[in-house]
């Protein structure tokens, strides 16, 4: 048997009270920081052992690695500046509020598919290691690369993954504001009934 429910009977919190208990995620919450320096370490490593080499490999990664740098830089600055702008307000209508989320919102948007779009890039340049490996004979200097290469490709994939992540987690924290919104106004149109 149901019991129906009034608006009455279900527990909204406040607005200030939900928008002061997530802060937007930071970079160093979600692992990226610490896999750009190993990413970094990785990379030093992996031009000392190629150091005679000649091909485009090493500048192709460092290429990626700068790549994955610029867009945590700009996923980082949008949550600085998300987090400076406090939606509780008082002096900011809630169209405002909105507008503001909304900008976020589209502006997290971009950059989730520029994360996509470097994700392509390491998949194009992963078939081009490949191609590189297959050609090369097996002795220990090659193995040393290809180790070496191999935990490059497993930083990078990591670290896409991990933006993929962050940017999920930023969403969906921005799409969640709207949605407590509404909820505390219908909350509040039903109590002043």
């Amino acid at each position: 048997m149901m019991i129906p429910l009034s608006v009455t009977d279900v527990q909204y919190e406040s607005l200030e009270s939900v928008y002061r208990l997530k802060p937007f995620v930071p970079s160093e919450a979600t692992g990226v920081s610490a896999k750009l320096r190993l990413l970094e370490e990785e990379l030093l490593n992996f031009e000392k052992v190629r150091r005679d080499d000649i091909s485009k490999v090493p500048s192709l990664l460092r290429k990626q690695a700068k790549r994955y740098q610029a867009l945590a830089g700009k996923i980082d600055d949008l949550c600085t500046r998300m987090q400076s702008s406090d939606p509780c307000d008082a002096t900011l209508g809630p169209e405002f509020r909105t507008q503001r989320q909304t900008e976020f919102l589209l502006e997290c948007f971009r950059l989730q598919q520029r994360a996509s779009e470097t994700g392509q890039k390491l998949v194009a340049l992963q078939t081009d290691f490949t191609r590189s490996n297959q050609e090369d004979q097996l002795n220990q200097a090659k193995m040393n690369t290809r180790r070496s290469l191999d935990l490059i490709k497993n930083n990078l994939k990591e670290f896409q993954r991990n933006h993929e992540i962050w940017m999920a987690r930023i969403i969906g924290d921005l799409e969640g504001i709207p949605a407590r919104d509404c909820a505390s106004r219908v909350r509040e149109f039903y109590i002043a009934r």
